[in-house]
């Protein structure tokens, strides 16, 4: 509501926005996005004046505050707005080590920190970072705006955020991919950032950039791996990228109530390719290329299940594998009516569900390509009947958000078997997978290939004289 009065604002439309309290800072920054300053025409309720069967009376109480708003508020637009770049800072102290302290207290005061101690983005650091891109510091990076503030996504804000959370110039290919991927319009990076769901990213990388660059494909994919640490500090600077440049913060750019420790380094992981059946498409052929393509596929996740299934292949072999998907189902089923959205929403996953190699070999040794699999799990992976889920979707028709003939008794996950994503991920032992469920808006998952650099060879050869021999190569 705040960016289409805002919107309205800038067309010069009288608007006025009523604001419950606690979610006067998601307008402010919808209106910055736009160029205002954050002083938005809006007035902040109570609570309770939004509940149901409440006293609106605080509406006529303030009818002159509303007036006013309409009336007089005449805001100038700011010539430098959200999309100008900071001023840098110096820092000091007796000796180093208090001048780390110094610094990440001058950012915590600033609210340029997620709350962790980062390594200081110097200018000398932030160059050395942009040797991992063939593009100028001031390229707007894929659609550029990172809401729901409205700052620019650029290959210089991308290498402060990389270099922040301590990573390396051949991390910049994979974090440029995986931004352009958050910011397309499709991945409804506003909602997740700005919902009261606790929803982050998830980006699964393929191709042999993965492991080039050492992010973790088996064992703790989603770490941490002192092995591969590509993958913690990629996700810590997309969430930073998000917050400083996107205004994501707690209780005014993003309402998330709970918050949870996925917002912290989202998920940054790679498909584990070489223990894929040879009948199993790897994601980024699914995503529509080549084989043995550098690709990012970002999803929109809100919390996840460990799913703790140990029962072995064993004859008969069809039965063994359709007991064991079952199970999945189960598990896919209980925490998904988070999206609801899935199933009248053209692309939307249901979710994204991870299994070792040694499973995705059962499988296919049954006879149960990644299609069949897929089917089977959309049409035994649904939200069981229920009032409170009756009661879900009768109020989704009533408010028009949902169309009718969506509308089935259990509740599907996705529209079509397509949208069921299974990765292969985790190591080579079989008894545990894992279900990352969709998060609360109609995100649809966006991929993007990895551009590397000229220089792409010296970049890797520094790694190695850093880090050590690649464990992965």
């Amino acid at each position: 509501m705040g960016r289409a009065l805002a919107r309205a604002e800038k067309l010069g439309i009288p608007s006025f926005s009523v604001t419950r309290q606690g979610f006067h800072g998601v307008v402010a920054n919808a209106f910055a996005a736009l160029g205002f300053s954050r002083e938005a025409s809006q007035f902040v309720f109570p609570h309770s004046m939004f509940l149901p069967a409440s006293d609106l009376a605080p509406i006529q109480h303030n009818i002159d505050q509303i007036v006013k708003g309409l009336t007089e508020w005449n805001p100038e637009l700011e010539t430098r707005g959200a999309h100008a770049s900071a001023a840098k800072v110096k820092v000091q102290g007796r000796d180093y080590q208090e001048t780390i302290v110094n610094l990440n207290n001058l950012f915590l005061r600033n609210l340029w920190s997620d709350g962790l101690p980062f390594q200081a983005p110097t200018e000398e650091r932030v160059a050395w970072l942009l040797t991992g891109a063939d593009l100028p510091r001031e390229t707007v990076v894929g659609a550029g705006i990172v809401l729901p503030r409205g700052g620019m996504a650029t290959i210089e804000s991308l290498a402060i955020a990389l270099g922040m959370a301590g990573g390396r110039p051949e991390y910049m290919p994979v974090l440029i991919a995986a931004v352009e991927a958050i910011i397309d319009p499709g991945f409804k990076q506003q909602i997740m950032n700005a919902t009261t769901c606790s929803v982050y990213p998830a980006a699964v990388v393929n191709g042999p950039v993965a492991k080039q660059v050492r992010i973790n494909s088996g064992y703790g994919a989603l770490g941490p791996d002192p092995r591969h640490p590509a993958g913690a500090c990629i996700g810590r600077a997309i969430r930073l990228l998000l917050m400083n440049v996107g205004g994501s913060l707690p209780g005014s750019g993003t309402m998330a109530i709970f918050g949870g420790p996925g917002r912290y380094a989202s998920a940054v992981f790679a498909e584990d390719e070489d223990g894929l059946p040879s009948d199993w498409e790897p994601l980024s052929v699914e995503r529509g290329f080549p084989r043995n393509s550098n690709t990012v596929t970002v999803f929109n996740c809100a919390g996840a299940s460990n799913i703790n299934i140990i029962a072995k292949a064993q004859p008969p072999m069809e039965q063994s594998m359709t007991n064991i998907l079952d199970g999945y189902a189960g598990y896919m089923s209980i925490p998904s009516i988070n999206s609801l959205e899935g199933a009248y929403t053209p692309g939307q996953d249901a979710g994204l569900l991870l299994i070792p190699r040694c499973v995705a070999y059962d499988l296919s040794r049954a006879g149960w390509p990644k299609t069949r699999v897929k089917a089977h799990l959309f049409e035994k992976a649904r939200i069981p009947d229920s009032p409170a889920l009756r009661w879900d979707l009768e109020w989704r028709v009533a408010k028009g958000v949902m169309p009718p003939e969506a509308v089935r008794y259990p509740y599907p996950l996705a529209m079509t078997s397509e949208d069921i994503r299974i990765v292969v991920a985790g190591g080579e032992q079989s008894g545990h997978s894992y279900w990352m469920q969709h998060g609360s808006s109609s995100a649809v998952p966006q991929t993007r290939e990895v551009k590397l650099p000229a220089n792409w060879e010296e970049l890797l050869k520094k790694a190695d004289e850093d880090l050590g021999p690649n464990p992965d190569l």
